[in-house]
Parts: structure tokens; sequence; C-alpha cells
């Protein structure tokens, strides 16, 4: 299971992360970006969770964990090397784009393995429409 935390609790300040922290937000974030297109390559509905959905004031047990934060588009559909490496374009990186030819590099040999073993694909209850199918049938 993946576990993603793609927004900060509430009541945290961007302001107060350390002088040179890649403030901007996680899906304009370059490593955040890949890591998340990586582990949605594969991972089933209910395996790969973004816990940046989850609120303060409410109790969870795993099924509604899995149920709240798989669920409403909280992830894409898989994108092919070259989709992958014109999206990174607009990106940020802590140290500028020194990273950039490698986690294409990166999401490539991911990409590669993990389609080219899959034996079956498990993308339902995500609540993708149309555009999201077109983009599977792509891969």
């Amino acid at each position: 299971t993946v576990l993603r935390l793609t927004t900060f609790p509430d009541g945290h300040k961007a302001e107060n992360q350390p002088e040179g922290s890649n403030v901007a937000a996680y899906f304009d974030r370059g490593w955040c970006f890949t890591e998340s297109c990586m582990a949605s390559l594969t991972k089933d509905d209910k395996r790969s969770l973004d816990l940046g959905r989850m609120r303060d004031d409410t109790g969870y047990d795993y099924q509604a964990l899995k149920a709240v934060c798989a669920q409403g588009g909280c992830r894409r559909p898989p994108l092919l090397p070259s989709q992958f490496a014109a999206e990174l374009e607009s990106k940020t990186f802590a140290n500028g784009t020194d990273d950039m030819p490698l986690v294409t590099r990166l999401y490539e040999g991911a990409f590669m393995e993990q389609i080219g073993k899959a034996t079956m694909l498990c993308y339902s209850s995500l609540g993708w429409g149309d555009a999201e199918a077109a983009q599977l049938a792509e891969v």
C-alpha cells in the first residue's frame, strides 16, 4: 500500500518551513509528482491512499480510511513516459532542474517494468470518467 500526504495538516503554514524548502503544492513538486505517478501505475484501487483527504475532526477505522482516501479522483490513470516527461517540465525541484533527467529515466524504467509485467489492472471505484478511460486506453 502506498500512503501519500498531498496536503499539509490543517493549520500548517508553508512559511514555517526551513530556508530553501520546496513549499510548492504537492503535485507541483517534481519528486512528489514522480512518486505519485509511479505509485499509481499498477496499484489496485484501494492500495494507493491519499492521507491528505483525512479531516482532523473525523475518526477513521481502516475501511473508512480506504473509502475516503482512495475515492473521488485522488489518483490519475498511468501516464505514458512521454506524457510524464511533458508534465514534469512544469514541476519544481528543490535543487533546480538537475533531478529532471533522473526522474524521467526512473519513471520510464518503472513504467516499462510494472506495466510490462502486469497481468491485471484494477482501477475500480476511483471516480474516473471518460477522460480518464481515454488516458488509460493509451497505456
